[in-house]
């Protein structure tokens, strides 16, 4: 008889802790997830003490703003006049010294408390950066909605520079959509004894660039755009796109409702701004919109305007200047 075939002996089992690789790496994975929870409760732990002390200085503040007398306006008032966020509000409270928030926002103490916060919160340029490119001049676009003041703002930041300290300007405006706006600027320009250039395509700007080659600084006045407009958008990118070194400074309007100032910065983010200058302060009572719109943002907050007048009315911005404006009467 035949004898039965026999199977072919089994393939032993291929083990992965045959050389201790596969159990280190379990003991890793462990180890890393255990690390990581700890941390995780960690961090649970101390946003609850965070949250328990936020509680605690607010309970405190209520029982001091009874001894303050009738009449006095808090720290904490003052902003809720000006429209300053609930959320931004509770930070305050929970990150300044008991009690401050609750004192006579008139005070000294209350001015420094508020300034202090806002230096860690809001990032300043306090005018221009004083950096200077190590070759050709500093070029300074500046940007945003219609009707917003970038062509007088333009004009008293080139006044500042060139009479306060001698600056060597030139003027470029690239708003061919208003005839007013160029003979606005050419007036400034021939009372500041500034060469001023109109351009109407990119490549216009990239040439008057070159022509100024030798000059300190550029200033580049942009035709309003609406935010709603992607034909108008882009095209303005495609002008500030001539320079790799031009600088964009969003001109936004302290009067535009918080809103619409959130989609402006939105929408206007694809030109990849750099600074934002608000305009207006005087026209209208509340200025919590800055605060509100630019609390833990990248981008630095360099000048506010305060009236039409030339040079005078601007005003570099500083956590002190915007302490300033928040705790106007």
């Amino acid at each position: 008889p035949q004898a039965a075939p026999q199977n072919p002996p089994e393939a032993p089992e291929a083990s992965a802790s045959q050389d201790g690789t596969g159990d280190g790496e379990d003991e890793d994975e462990e180890e890393q997830r255990a690390g990581d929870e700890a941390m995780k409760e960690e961090q649970d732990k101390i946003r609850e003490l965070q949250e328990e002390l936020a509680q605690m200085k607010t309970l405190l503040a209520q029982v001091m703003v009874k001894d303050q007398p009738k009449g006095v306006r808090t720290l904490q008032e003052a902003l809720e006049d000006q429209e300053v966020s609930a959320d931004i509000l509770h930070d305050l409270a929970a990150t300044v010294t008991a009690g401050d928030t609750v004192r006579d926002s008139l005070t000294k103490e209350a001015h420094d408390a508020l300034s202090g916060y806002l230096a860690d919160k809001v990032h300043f340029s306090s005018g221009f950066e004083e950096d200077k490119p190590a070759r050709g001049p500093k070029i300074i676009a500046l940007i945003g909605a219609t009707g917003v003041g970038k062509t007088t703002t333009l004009a008293k930041i080139a006044a500042r520079f060139v009479l306060e300290q001698g600056i060597d300007a030139a003027l470029i405006t690239a708003d061919s959509y208003r005839i007013s706006a160029v003979e606005q600027l050419k007036t400034y320009s021939d009372i500041l004894g500034l060469p001023l250039e109109i351009v109407y395509t990119p490549q216009e700007l990239k040439t008057a660039i070159h022509k100024f080659r030798k000059k300190d600084l550029l200033l580049i006045d942009t035709a309003g755009r609406s935010q709603h407009n992607e034909f108008q958008m882009k095209e303005l990118c495609d002008f500030l796109a001539v320079h790799p070194r031009i600088q964009r400074y969003l001109v936004m309007s302290a009067t535009t409702k918080n809103r619409d100032a959130a989609d402006i910065l939105e929408k206007f983010s694809v030109c990849e701004p750099d600074h934002v200058i608000f305009t207006k302060t005087d026209e209208t009572a509340s200025v919590g919109l800055i605060l509100n719109l630019l609390y833990e943002k990248e981008l630095s907050l360099a000048f506010f305007t305060n009236g039409q007048s030339v040079p005078d009315d601007i005003v570099p911005a500083t956590s002190d200047a915007l302490a300033d404006l928040l705790l106007r009467e």
